[in-house]
């Protein structure tokens, strides 16, 4: 890979890892807070809006799978220079957000996503599946903001590294 390749990598993929983890960062600490804090049925419609935008945002579509894609092409010519810390740095980069804020996405909070818009929000039983969705999905979200977050520092330490 020519070394401005693996530059150009390291600061898009910094910007996208960065971008998405203070999304996250923001909705866990803001959003959630906001929504555990109003009567349960409507944190429960307002959240199912929130996943309804979501799921209909290019914007958020672009960003998080953009970013998975830039971290995917970290990762092939990395491996053939592990000899050096800028690739190794890009791999950890690549491995945190294509795990902890990817995978993390796919297999914890889209199916957790798509249980709530099940929910009837009217209906007493759906009170106690609403607290534990904000409480494990808040969690699980916080996983999702340091992942890209330490995914971020990782591509400013191969930029720096080169």
């Amino acid at each position: 890979m020519v070394d401005g390749t693996r530059h150009v990598l390291g600061v898009v993929g910094a910007v996208g890892t960065g971008a998405m983890g203070g999304f996250f960062l923001a909705f866990s600490t803001i959003a959630m807070s906001g929504l555990r804090r109003i009567a349960p049925p409507e944190g429960l419609r307002a959240m199912q809006a929130i996943n309804q935008s979501a799921n209909s945002s290019p914007v958020l579509l672009v960003s998080l799978m953009g970013t998975g894609v830039v971290c995917a092409a970290a990762v092939v010519p990395s491996i053939g220079r592990l000899d050096e810390a800028a690739s190794v740095y890009q791999l950890v980069a690549a491995g945190l957000y294509l795990v902890g804020t990817l995978g993390l996405t796919i297999v914890f909070h889209v199916p957790r996503n798509n249980d709530l818009d099940l929910l009837d929000a009217a209906s007493p039983a759906s009170i106690g599946a609403w607290r534990d969705y904000a409480r494990t999905w808040t969690a699980g979200n916080h996983v999702r903001a340091v992942s890209s977050l330490l995914a971020t520092i990782a591509f400013v330490l191969s930029i720096r590294a080169e």
